[in-house]
């Protein structure tokens, strides 16, 4: 599947401007609070200013934002969107909420392909 973020809310300033984002969702993983979390590897890398420096981040995990919706094919929806940040989190089957930073909501369509 696909999922595109056409526009974000409660974001780091940095974000705003690299919208639309594209990912293809590869897995969906169960977490400590819920068992739905989707991990999307970015079609174009995202740039992230943080007092640290600047990062490249490749990865992302989402989540629904409203209970009794799904990320699946058709679907147009309120997402949770969090960056990895832990490269480890990209093999694992559990999303770890210490591997990733919660960044934003974003409103997102989900396709059935990766384009």
């Amino acid at each position: 599947m696909k999922i595109t973020i056409h526009s974000v809310d409660y974001a780091p300033d940095d974000l705003y401007g690299q919208v639309p984002i594209v990912a293809r969702l590869t897995r969906e993983m169960p977490g400590d609070d819920r068992p739905d979390y989707w991990l999307g590897e970015l079609a174009k890398p995202l740039s992230w200013s943080t007092p640290e420096g600047t990062r490249t981040i490749r990865h992302i995990v989402v989540a629904a934002r409203l209970v009794g919706t799904r990320i699946e094919p058709g679907a147009e929806l309120p997402v949770g969107i969090a960056y990895v940040t832990d490269g480890s989190q990209v093999t694992e089957t559990r999303f770890d909420l210490n591997k990733a930073a919660y960044v934003a909501i974003g409103m997102a369509t989900v396709g059935r392909e990766a384009g």
